[in-house]
């Protein structure tokens, strides 16, 4: 194994007496190289990850924010090293029981996608009901205020909508025109919305469920930011719709469910948002070949959100 020798070193460095039983890599991680490791002296298994330098400020976020989540009894990995080198650093944390939801997802009857998602929509709620500490900040995007995530919102709304001009039909343009324009009015008319910390990339394969389909833990705080609860629960949304091709209303009923009360304008607002982070998405793989056919997906997508399908509300 390529990094035998390194994960050894920054092992011991965290757990002197570490004795090294395996050594196996994750098949996630598309920018970093992670590393389930199984020690004794201490008994743990333990992720390693190294990141390049252009990720490290993420990285640093992330553990922080990991690390504040999983002393509010909410699992997520805990960090016991976090180093920066010249071409990038390393972090040492705790692996988390289970496995992705994503990958249970794949194998389980339908009744315990439904206590899956149960569990997650509950693990959003605690997130969101955290207080925001300083370190919860977005790289690129950091919003301080109700004010300003409105701001923000009407400037995507604005550069999506000009995006797809060049994408989609009149009609679907007419659509998510009329649409958008329903959200601006929503936050014209409810600006005390919720303003909390989001997690910001909240599927499937963020999140480690155990063998009763609970959450065992969320990881990957990376995009986290403060905003708009119910605009969390609509990427949710959308990925639920794009990875695990959920279409039926009653089974993302669970979701919300799981979440805690949510009322018939929150319900709008989540639609609006999902909405939004599709067209997100699609502006920014339409101009590469490679990545055509994904925003071919998000179109038969969208054709069908015209036609009435995906709501819940």
């Amino acid at each position: 194994m390529p990094h035998q020798e390194k994960i050894t070193k920054v092992i011991q460095q965290c757990f002197t007496e570490a004795v090294i039983k395996s050594a196996t890599k994750f098949s996630t991680g598309l920018q970093s190289h992670v590393y389930k490791v199984e020690i004794n002296n201490p008994d743990k298994i333990l992720a390693v990850k190294f990141f390049p330098e252009k990720v490290k400020i993420k990285v640093e976020k992330s553990a922080k924010i990991s690390n504040y989540v999983s002393e509010h009894n909410i699992p997520s990995p805990q960090t016991y090293i976090l180093e920066n080198e010249t071409e990038g650093g390393y972090t040492i944390m705790d692996c988390l029981p289970g496995n992705t939801a994503s990958e249970v997802w794949e194998t389980v009857s339908n009744e315990k996608h439904l206590t899956i998602l149960s569990s997650i929509g509950s693990a959003l709620k605690r997130i969101h009901d955290l207080e925001i500490p300083q370190f919860w900040t977005h790289e690129k995007h950091e919003i301080t205020s109700e004010k300003e995530w409105i701001e923000w919102t009407d400037i995507r709304i604005k550069k999506y909508l000009i995006a797809t001009k060049e994408i989609v039909n009149e009609e679907t343009l007419e659509f998510l025109t009329k649409k958008f324009q329903r959200l601006q009015e929503l936050y014209n008319t409810y600006p005390d919305f919720c303003f909390v910390p989001l997690h910001w990339d909240y599927h499937l394969s963020n999140i480690n469920v155990n063998d009763d389909g609970e959450v065992s833990g969320v990881f990957d705080f990376d995009n986290a930011m403060k905003g708009h609860n119910m605009a969390d629960l609509g990427q949710t949304m959308y990925w639920l719709i794009m990875k695990q091709n959920i279409s039926n209303s009653e089974v993302f009923e669970y979701l919300l469910r799981g979440y805690g009360e949510v009322s018939q304008i929150d319900r709008e607002f989540i639609y609006l948002h999902s909405l939004l982070f599709l067209t997100a998405v699609m502006r920014s793989t339409w101009a590469r070949d490679d990545l055509r056919w994904l925003s071919e997906q998000h179109l038969e997508v969208l054709d069908r959100c015209v036609r009435g399908e995906y709501l819940w509300y």
